[in-house]
């Protein structure tokens, strides 16, 4: 069997001292390994994952037992995983969906293990006023109540 640690241990010798860091690491029944990177600002290539690929192959051995090895960077439209990931998108558009179902695009004010803090802006109809009134909002939203968390991709002209 593929131990994930040995791949694990691997890939982070691979990139330390960089700004890369893994998001995920799978391995099927079938022995499909499946490593997910991610960059806190530089991104990642086709290069990073190519030499990530290949330190992970020289560490095991084919014939002991066959497997089938895939790096991918984490993608514009992947769910953010983990507190690093976050952290990156800071005062920036996410689009959360709870597990009720209720969604909600904020802008990312801070963020913590368990919980997010947002702020994104409400029309109400205030008090003897005949229009509605865009306030802000902020809350904190606990993690095990989300679904997924994705970055807002904008594009500019």
């Amino acid at each position: 069997m593929i131990n994930i640690e040995k791949i694990k241990e691997t890939v982070e010798l691979k990139i330390a001292g960089s700004d890369k860091f893994i998001v995920d690491i799978n391995v099927s029944m079938d022995n499909k390994i499946n490593i997910i990177v991610d960059s806190d600002s530089s991104g990642v290539n086709i290069n990073d994952c190519a030499d990530i690929s290949r330190a992970v192959e020289d560490v095991l051995n084919r014939d002991d037992e066959d497997f089938e090895i895939e790096v991918a960077s984490a993608g514009l439209s992947s769910p953010l995983k983990m507190l690093r990931q976050y952290q990156k998108n800071i005062n920036k558009d996410i689009d959360i969906v709870f597990a009720n179902g209720r969604k909600l695009t904020a802008k990312l004010v801070e963020a913590a293990a368990d919980s997010i803090d947002v702020e994104y802006e409400e029309k109400i109809i205030a008090e003897n006023k005949k229009r509605k009134q865009t306030i802000t909002k902020n809350e904190t939203i606990m993690l095990n109540d989300v679904k997924s968390v994705k970055a807002v991709v904008l594009f500019k002209n």
